[in-house]
């Protein structure tokens, strides 16, 4: 089998907010609300303002330690006007508030009335965005190439074990790199919601993540080192097009159209809270073995519910179509579209 190295520029549109988790959450005690934002300090440059005070580092450490001293504070903003420390240069960086931050942040259903946005409010967890040694967001090679993966799974291979003979696996010629840092101006913090078809309504849960806003894009380079695989990827955007229609058919089709967002380029589904049918092999998925290993609490009912958020901006125009994003719009989280163009070295 002849060996080259072909590559493709793949560019990533985000379409309903993105969330590549990096297995951290910040707490109340690790950033700031203030000013309509959300600030989250270098921990560490902020412990170095406070060490060599004693007075400073005692209360600090009963702070973190929940140690009430009678005067106990509970957020981390709480902690550093209750010790007069007005200053903000602790290096880290903001995220401006989303407008949809309520003071109570679970248990409440949504009917297709119009609610009115919150003022902002200290939330209880934060799932963090996957961040470079810089600080800046980026997306990893191996989640898009994990989504990627499902699509060829299902739309050449019919199967999660592909064949090849001697341990010889065609996915190990097919390289993504990291995409390209991202700013962190284009984060935004949403709320999971689950969409449930049956009650047709959505019901907000105590989590926040933070994630991509829309229309922010994002480069990658594929690099292919066989024939097969840059024949494979060459195709990528209809076999995305023809796995879209299968999550449509299968899922998608219960729900109103007013949660489902209108495809710009090719569609692909990516990262957390997308939802169970954009990342099985169809082929083979075992619901009954799925619902076995959740807690009771968590198991499907039917083909479960639709992972959406909600994210305020305007329309905008993308390739001469335009994209309403309606402030009172909900928006399928994880959802993408995507250019992919051969390039020459």
């Amino acid at each position: 089998m002849k060996d080259y190295h072909t590559k493709f520029d793949f560019t990533l549109l985000v379409l309903g907010p993105v969330h590549i988790g990096s297995g951290e959450k910040y707490t109340k005690k690790e950033y700031v609300y203030e000013n309509n934002k959300y600030y989250f300090p270098d921990m560490g440059r902020l412990y170095l303002r406070i060490k060599d005070d004693p007075r400073l580092n005692s209360a600090f450490t009963a702070f973190m330690t929940e140690i009430n001293d009678g005067r106990r504070t509970t957020t981390l903003g709480e902690f550093l006007s209750a010790n007069s420390i007005s200053d903000r240069d602790f290096g880290g960086y903001s995220i401006s508030e989303s407008g949809y931050e309520f003071e109570k942040s679970s248990g409440r259903s949504w009917n297709g009335r119009n609610r009115k946005p919150g003022a902002g409010r200290n939330l209880n967890e934060i799932s963090a965005f996957v961040k470079d040694s810089y600080g800046r967001p980026y997306i990893p090679g191996s989640s898009l190439k994990g989504a990627i993966r499902t699509i060829l799974i299902n739309e050449e291979f019919k199967t999660d074990d592909v064949p090849w003979k001697d341990g010889d696996n065609i996915f190990n010629e097919i390289r993504i790199s990291d995409s390209k840092p991202i700013s962190v101006d284009n984060l935004t913090l949403v709320q999971k919601w689950d969409y449930n078809a049956r009650k047709n309504a959505a019901n907000a849960l105590p989590l926040w993540r933070e994630s991509l806003k829309p229309m922010t894009r994002v480069r990658f380079t594929i690099t292919t080192t066989s024939g097969r695989a840059k024949e494979l990827v060459g195709k990528l955007d209809e076999y995305s097009r023809r796995f879209y229609e299968r999550y449509h058919e299968k899922f998608l089709c219960d729900y109103p159209d007013g949660v489902i967002q209108k495809n710009i380029l090719n569609p692909l589904y990516l990262g957390a809270g997308s939802g169970l049918w954009t990342k099985v092999d169809y082929h083979h998925v075992n619901l009954e073995r799925i619902q076995s290993r959740a807690p009771k609490k968590m198991r499907l009912k039917g083909n479960g519910v639709l992972k959406l958020t909600r994210y305020m901006s305007k329309s905008v125009r993308v390739n001469g179509s335009v994209m309403k994003l309606d402030r009172n719009s909900f928006y399928e989280m994880g959802k993408c579209g995507f250019r992919i163009k051969e390039v020459s070295d």
